[in-house]
């Protein structure tokens, strides 16, 4: 786990060889205008070598930012900003030579006899040419803008540099897996919880609901999941229901985007062979149930007793899979649990004691929102 937004890259070979076959690029090119055996034989190594660079170069930053999850809004911030940075310095290199062309032009030195352009130049007609090159230059970049506004959502153009198949628009079954295990900790330790899916299409989506009084909570995790590509930038904002007793409920409310990737978990968390829709826990939960996930369940779904430990509400799940949890977080986490009847018929709660919740705090503390820290505290 990273405790800050910074991505630290790991060692690559790419920037040295990248360097090596520029520098075979440059020579060979020398080589071969200066007519030296095996000039072009070096010029074609160095530029095959420096694609090759290129590609697998690009390549691992597409996999760090789309698999690893290590782009952060920090981390595209700063590729933004080096981007314009590289631009403003294209933009300074060729103003020298526009000024240098208009102070010869305009001031034609006495060296050239005073006269532009000096005798003995032809210079090419202006609409020739040079038109055709700028109409192609300006042509690239109208085509490259309404291209953006067509494929993304205007809100997320405006705020991130997101990935292609972070935008509404794009079809489930283009939206690509496997994802990043902390994405997939926050989803299902949210379905352990209040979290929900529904199928939508050849795709699954999640649904995220909290009531008014966690409403801090579920803003930080739609930011969580936002900077990360998997929702759109807008709010939740805060809506309204009847209850069973006729009163007004205020929640908050948002899901994300539609992923073919997620019909795994969908299918696993959903027995929809025997017609009916309730949560079930399936049999590789030990795997994706790490502190990060299990920090999630709590915000969720925990709830502390005053000098006797917490509570876990796990009402919607069977008996057999209640232990099953149970016996998950005594074996993986060595806490001390016990299940009790809620006094509805066949439901049930998890409860750890004092002493292991103060174990638990030391793991799951570095994932909880700051409101819900009185949960372990």
């Amino acid at each position: 786990m990273r405790f800050h937004e910074y991505h630290l890259v790991d060692a690559s070979p790419w920037p040295l060889l990248a360097s090596a076959s520029a520098l075979m690029l440059t020579a060979g090119g020398v080589v071969y205008m200066k007519r030296i055996q095996y000039g072009l034989l070096i010029l074609y190594m160095g530029f095959i070598g420096f694609l090759l660079c290129c590609y697998l170069w690009f390549r691992d930053v597409a996999r760090e930012g789309t698999y690893q999850g290590l782009h952060a809004r920090k981390v595209k911030r700063g590729l933004q900003i080096g981007m314009i940075l590289f631009i403003l310095s294209e933009v300074m290199f060729f103003i020298s030579f526009f000024w240098a062309y208009f102070h010869s032009s305009l001031t034609p030195s006495v060296d050239i006899g005073a006269i532009w352009p000096p005798k003995g130049i032809v210079t090419l007609d202006t609409w020739g040419v040079p038109f055709v090159n700028t109409v192609i230059l300006l042509s690239s970049g109208v085509c490259q803008k309404w291209n953006e506004l067509y494929t993304l959502d205007y809100n997320m153009l405006l705020s991130l540099p997101l990935l292609p198949f972070s935008s509404s628009y794009v079809l489930s079954t283009k939206r690509i897996g496997p994802h990043n295990m902390d994405v997939l900790s926050i989803l299902i330790g949210s379905m352990l919880g209040d979290g929900s899916m529904e199928r939508d299409g050849n795709g699954s989506r999640f649904c995220f609901y909290q009531e008014k009084s966690h409403g801090e909570y579920l803003l930080w995790l739609h930011s969580t999941l936002f900077e990360l590509g998997y929702c759109k930038s807008t709010l939740p904002v805060i809506s309204s229901r009847l209850d069973a007793k006729g009163g007004i409920r205020y929640f908050y409310r948002f899901r994300t985007f539609t992923y073919s990737s997620f019909n795994w978990i969908y299918d696993s968390f959903y027995n929809v062979r025997q017609g009916y829709r309730r949560k079930i826990i399936p049999k590789y939960i030990e795997k994706y149930l790490t502190p990060l996930a299990l920090a999630v369940w709590i915000m969720d779904d925990g709830c502390k007793f005053h000098n006797k430990g917490m509570k876990f509400s796990t009402n919607c799940f069977t008996l057999l899979e209640v232990q099953n949890l149970a016996n998950i977080l005594n074996k993986k986490y060595k806490l001390n649990t016990s299940i009790h009847k809620t006094g509805v018929i066949n439901q049930y709660n998890i409860y750890i004691c004092k002493e292991s919740v103060l174990e638990l705090a030391t793991k799951v503390k570095p994932f909880i929102h700051g409101t819900m820290l009185y949960k372990i505290s």
